[in-house]
């Protein structure tokens, strides 16, 4: 994982955005259950683009080919 404070950024940013949409529909008292939910798919999600991402580049553009 090459930038985990980018992941972490956006996945705060994306689980502050979910927590928005839903919140309405529950107590206040759960929010922070909720957005630490979102945080950690959010976090799972980026996480796993950012390892497809290497892998492909790792595959277009081999070290011997550099």
């Amino acid at each position: 994982m090459k930038h985990p404070r980018l992941i972490h950024d956006h996945s705060m940013a994306l689980g502050k955005v979910l927590l928005d949409i839903v919140a309405p529909n529950y107590r206040e008292e759960e929010h922070r259950d909720i957005f630490a939910e979102f945080f950690q798919a959010a976090r799972a999600a980026f996480e796993h683009l950012s390892h497809e991402i290497e892998r492909e580049n790792r595959r277009v553009s081999p070290r011997w080919w550099n």
